[in-house]
């Protein structure tokens, strides 16, 4: 007879695989079960949830994963020779290096890293985040700073361009002069021409919003790479989360020629708890009750935009006075439509 164990301990280290996979988008249930003495089929599905979990299951996946997190075995970059930025815990920083209104936070760096790589390398990039932790401001601080000396040219999927092809060859074509007359007729021949304009006047093509495209887009954007890259072509991908999953999910069908192009992963964990103390110390509030903090950090949820909406509205309504959970409430319920109790968190 199998000894099952408890409900919590099941669904609590079925949640810790599953954040460590979403942090590591170069592995999967396979390298788990590998490193264990359970079959592939088991840790798939357990993961999904398919089955409670023995103490045999779950034992061997909380040893592989303590293996894991702790860097002694499945160290980042081993799939297909790809690297793999993951972001480290920041509990304490004493000053978070500010341009202006932009914060150059860990995350910032983290982009920063891959546009150089795919630039100088011309290779395939993903970074992904949650909606707010600054992907799009990030790159947008990397083409300042790198103006003039890297050619780069960003395109943000709307509903159609993410799901109509030829929208979307028209709308990269146009910023290579690519003539679109003859509409989906002609669309392999606007294809074509479009490949050998980026072979004459390479750059890096920064796609936003990839959570939304369709398999098809997808997989053409590996046809344009497989055809410029060896004449300085680059290529990096900005979604949320979810692509990492569809990535994960497709190694072979679907996704799995692109996938296994990519040269570079930064899966972003957003606005660390550290930069966030760092940040609210710089914009001139001192005096928070720690409570409050903890509250405010957890509604945050890692998003720079709500903080700095957040801080703006404080600015605006609260400057010079001390923020307690009252105040985090009060904000909540202003901006997110929260309604939260005092000592609630």
């Amino acid at each position: 007879m199998v000894r099952q164990e408890r409900a919590e301990v099941t669904d609590r280290l079925r949640a810790d695989v599953k954040s460590f996979l979403a942090s590591r988008p170069d592995l999967g249930n396979c390298e788990l079960a590998a490193h264990s003495s359970l079959a592939d089929r088991t840790v798939r599905a357990f993961v999904s949830g398919d089955i409670l979990g023995g103490h045999t299951v779950v034992s061997e996946l909380r040893r592989v994963l303590d293996l894991a997190k702790a860097g002694d075995i499945l160290q980042p970059g081993a799939r297909n020779g790809a690297v793999v930025l993951t972001d480290t815990a920041v509990e304490r920083v004493r000053r978070v290096r500010k341009a202006g209104a932009f914060y150059q936070t860990q995350s910032v760096r983290r982009v920063a890293e891959v546009m150089d790589f795919c630039a100088e390398q011309s290779a395939i990039g993903v970074i992904t985040g949650d909606f707010g932790v600054g992907k799009s401001e990030a790159v947008a601080a990397w083409r300042k700073a790198n103006a003039g000396k890297t050619d780069s040219l960003v395109l943000e999927f709307d509903q159609f361009s993410s799901r109509n092809i030829i929208d979307f060859i028209c709308l990269l074509g146009a910023s290579f002069g690519v003539d679109r007359a003859g509409g989906s007729a002609n669309g392999g021949k606007l294809f074509r021409e479009l490949c050998e304009r980026l072979r004459k006047s390479p750059c890096l093509l920064i796609l936003d919003q990839c959570e939304r495209v369709s398999l098809r887009i997808l997989d053409l954007i590996r046809q344009i790479w497989d055809r410029t890259h060896d004449a300085g072509v680059g290529v990096v991908l900005l979604s949320s989360p979810v692509l990492l999953t569809r990535m994960n999910q497709s190694r072979i069908a679907d996704l799995g020629a692109l996938t296994s192009r990519v040269g570079i992963f930064a899966p972003l964990a957003g606005l660390q708890r550290g930069e966030m103390a760092a940040i609210v110390k710089q914009e001139d509030f001192t005096e928070v009750d720690e409570a409050a903090f903890d509250l405010w950090y957890k509604l945050t949820g890692g998003s720079m935009r709500r903080l700095m909406r957040a801080l703006d509205l404080l600015k605006a309504k609260h400057v010079g006075k001390r923020v307690t959970e009252k105040t985090i409430a009060g904000v909540a319920g202003h901006l997110w439509g929260m309604s939260l109790r005092e000592g609630e968190a």
